[in-house]
């Protein structure tokens, strides 16, 4: 038994090694992966230019519970979010499922559905997440064109 083991071990190890050889030297990985991370944190940079007047706006505000609430709902996760956002919305617009990115943005819909729409947070949020979908697809359609694939 452990003779099969080790023996399944040896011939999966030398299948998978030269599977995770053949993918690090792949231009297409190189070319992927460096576009997802200009993607995810090339976005946020790109994000917090597009989302600043709005936090400026915000902390103009005269003091109550308008200027408190919405400085506590920015504050409440969103570079995170942006982030796995980003990441999602790369990755499912580069392998060519924009269906899937449709659902990452309903999902995020609906985290974000008892925010007050009229208020500045509603409109921090709605502008992050265009400028996150900008990004996001801005830099799968890139990478695709990059590697030969067509940019949908």
């Amino acid at each position: 038994m452990g003779l099969a083991v080790l023996a399944g071990a040896w011939i999966g190890w030398n299948a998978g090694s030269k599977v995770v050889r053949e993918l690090l030297l792949s231009d297409k990985l190189t070319v992927m992966s460096s576009a997802l991370l200009i993607a995810v944190f090339g976005g946020g940079a790109f994000v917090k230019l597009t989302t600043d007047p709005v936090v400026d706006e915000i902390y103009n505000l005269p003091n109550g519970t308008n200027r408190d609430s919405a400085l506590a709902l920015i504050r409440s996760g969103g570079r995170s979010i942006g982030l796995i956002e980003r990441g999602l919305l790369f990755a499912f617009l580069a392998a060519g499922k924009p269906e899937a990115a449709a659902l990452v943005l309903a999902a995020k819909a609906l985290a974000r559905a008892p925010v007050d729409h009229v208020n500045h947070a509603s409109k921090y949020f709605l502008i992050g997440t265009l400028a996150s979908v900008s990004a996001s697809m801005a830099m799968s359609m890139a990478a695709r064109t990059a590697v030969g694939l067509p940019v949908f």
